[in-house]
Order: C-alpha cells, then structure tokens, then sequence
C-alpha cells in the first residue's frame, strides 16, 4: 500500500473516535459566570427568628445520593446549649442574604440529638 493512502486510511479512521470525544466533552456543563455568585456556606451565622445568634454553620450534611440535606451548626452556648453541634435539616433553615434563620423552635433545637463524628 503507497503511504499517501496508508495516511489517508488512517486519518479517516482516526476521524471517528475525535469525533465522538468531542461530542463526549460538548455535554459536560461549562461555568460561563464568574465566581463572585459563589460564597463558603462555612461559619455563616445561624439566627433565630427574632435575630439572636444561635451558631454557625460548621459543615453541610449530605444523604447518600450525594445531595446535601443538612447542615451542622455549632452552637455559641444559645441559651439551652452547651457548644454542641447539632445536624439540622435544610429545610428547617432559610437564607436571608447574610445568615441562616432557623424555622425552628429553641425548644425544638434543644430537642435534638448532638452530632458526634
């Protein structure tokens, strides 16, 4: 076989497999924003309804998908607390801009087991 089809044959075979990895990459999400939208979730404050600082968010807690579905709030002695860090439920938080706001209770914060790692 003469070089000019051998390189001819190999190229068109190549072709492909390019082809198929760049579709490959084509699907991958791309971050076309800058970071300025991000911000570390790590000692946000977490606040009572009426704005007293209960603790800070010390880790997220995530299920075994892989999605987070808690955070764990360590406690600045609020009240009924010890400095015991506590998993509480994303939906028991809601996000103001600057803190977290417990939608819970003091008495239904006290109520709930320390998390020990």
């Amino acid at each position: 076989m003469k070089p000019v089809i051998l390189s001819f044959l190999c190229a068109t075979l190549a072709a492909p497999a390019v082809a198929q990895d760049a579709e490959v990459g084509s699907n991958l999400p791309v971050n076309t924003r800058d970071d300025a939208f991000l911000q570390s979730a790590d000692d946000i404050d977490v606040v009572s309804a009426t704005g007293e600082k209960i603790g800070e968010v010390e880790e997220i807690l995530i299920n075994a998908e892989g999605v987070p579905a808690g955070v764990l709030i360590e406690f600045d002695g609020f009240h009924l607390f010890e400095d015991d860090d506590v998993a509480v439920p994303l939906e028991a938080l809601e996000y103001n801009g600057t803190a977290y706001v417990s939608k819970m209770t003091e008495e239904q914060l006290a109520n709930l087991r320390p998390w020990d790692e």
